[in-house]
């Protein structure tokens, strides 16, 4: 018996898809998030530009903009990045729709068909998809960093201190 390959776009969105959960190689968002009190996700550490709450809003205000896109809406670009940091944000909230996004975003880039659909500038959605799943993984980062140097690190459930 052998194994026939699968079709490029499958692997493609099971890859990606997969990044919206954090990826096999890094820890996930859910347990990135993990613990964290409403009080404790809005401290800045000293020396740092943020608090988990602005990274997490910030990622959320980017998801929403590409899932708006993805429904055939042309939603206005930030004129500065600043633009794209909202200021409020209710933790609990927050947290809800940056989930309910990511597993919305996840599935998109798992849909075969999907990802080769053109966008409104004639490029495969699957671009879109890639780069703003690298762009979560970059603040994925930062949100681990956030929490050592805050002294809350590893969560709950624990998490790779090394």
């Amino acid at each position: 018996m052998t194994n026939s390959p699968q079709p490029l776009a499958d692997v493609f969105g099971k890859a990606v898809g997969n990044l919206y959960r954090g990826g096999v190689t890094n820890v996930t968002w859910e347990r990135a998030l993990e613990g964290l009190s409403r009080e404790q996700a809005a401290q800045k550490p000293e020396h740092l530009p943020h608090s988990v709450t602005e990274i997490v809003a910030h990622l959320q205000f980017w998801q929403a903009y590409l899932l708006r896109v993805i429904a055939g809406e042309d939603p206005p670009t930030p004129e500065h990045a600043a633009g794209g940091w909202p200021k409020e944000a209710d933790w609990e909230t927050l947290k809800a729709e940056f989930v309910r996004d990511s597993d919305r975003l996840r599935a998109h880039a798992r849909d075969d068909a999907f990802v080769q659909t053109l966008d409104r500038k004639g490029r495969p959605y699957g671009v879109a998809l890639t780069n703003f799943a690298g762009h979560s993984l970059y603040h994925l980062g930062q949100v681990v960093s956030v929490r050592q140097s805050l002294g809350l690190w590893p969560p709950p459930s624990g998490g790779d201190t090394w």
